[in-house]
């Protein structure tokens, strides 16, 4: 389980980075019609046109994802990952590169939209959070790994400066597929669902303990409480701005974290992640061009 998870959130912050190395290639420029500065509006939407299918993903996890269960949204999400590596990786025209961005993000959307509930609703309460933690740090180590790939193969140039970086998600992609299906589905989900006894039988499993025990029967009916409180007490999307008596404070709590979220985002997060190379190339050209003198070249600076 936590080999299937954190490789998820490892491609996503592989994914990230990925592109940065791609739009500073010269065959690719050259392959897609992407050189000069006329076509940098279009660079930039090929380059954020993945986060409008990371969106997508999510309100598909959000929707379907909830219908079919964690396993099967990251089987699926995984799929239409390897979909839109593939179309990425042997792109020889504009629409094709556009299209396997959306399709590459489609599949992201639903695998980390899925993968850290799965994770949560899966792990013993001691690791829970540890856990989700190390899933953190797993999309920061993807998003290291593949600057030095792209790093490492900027020297080598041509086409497989920028199709090897994307094709190597396939690694990624292949372990998750052979890992998910055999892992448990979240007793949440299965509770939810009316599976009660699959869902106690994976319970069991996790804790290494006797479906009778009294902790697996405990957590069970603690499961099924959360579900009926949450159902009996849901809040439709346009009710959220009206005030109800006995509120659970839904409207502040979906501020809290969406708002969360936004914040993150404009802090130019994804700025570093798309276009680092750019900005430190740019930066290289530009102290070339205009040095910046020292004491020793000007004496006047002595004295400063």
């Amino acid at each position: 389980m936590q080999v299937a998870c954190a490789t998820d959130m490892s491609l996503f912050g592989y994914d990230q980075g990925v592109f940065s190395g791609v739009v500073i290639t010269q065959d690719f420029l050259e392959v897609h019609d992407l050189v000069g500065p006329t076509k940098t509006n279009t660079l930039s939407t090929v380059t954020a046109i993945y986060d409008i299918g990371c969106f997508i993903g999510a309100i598909v996890a959000f929707t379907i994802g909830e219908r079919l269960g964690r396993k099967k949204s990251i089987i699926l999400g995984t799929l239409i990952m390897a979909v839109g590596t593939i179309l990425q990786a042997s792109s020889f025209s504009l629409a094709q590169m556009f299209v396997g961005r959306i399709v590459l993000g489609i599949g992201n959307g639903v695998n980390t939209a899925t993968a850290p509930i799965w994770q949560t609703e899966t792990s013993q309460l001691k690791w829970r959070g540890k856990l989700v933690v190390f899933e953190m740090m797993m999309n920061i180590a993807g998003f290291c790994l593949v600057n030095w790939i792209n790093y490492g193969f900027s020297f080598i140039g041509g086409s497989v400066a920028w199709r090897f970086p994307l094709a190597f998600q396939f690694m990624f992609l292949f372990i998750l597929i052979s890992t998910t299906p055999w892992l448990p589905e979240s007793p949440r989900w299965l509770l939810a669902h009316g599976r009660e006894e699959e869902a106690i039988e994976v319970l069991s499993c996790l804790e290494s303990k006797p479906a009778n025990d009294p902790f697996i029967v405990t957590q069970c009916r603690e499961i099924n409480f959360s579900v009926r409180y949450e159902r009996e007490n849901a809040v439709r999307w346009r009710d959220l701005l009206r005030k109800k008596a006995n509120t659970t404070k839904t409207l502040r709590r979906l501020v809290l974290g969406a708002g969360s979220q936004f914040m993150q985002q404009f802090g130019g997060i994804n700025i570093m992640s798309y276009y680092l190379p750019t900005v430190l190339i740019n930066v290289s050209l530009m102290m070339k061009r205009f040095p910046i003198a020292s004491p020793r070249q000007d004496p006047r600076l002595k004295s400063v």
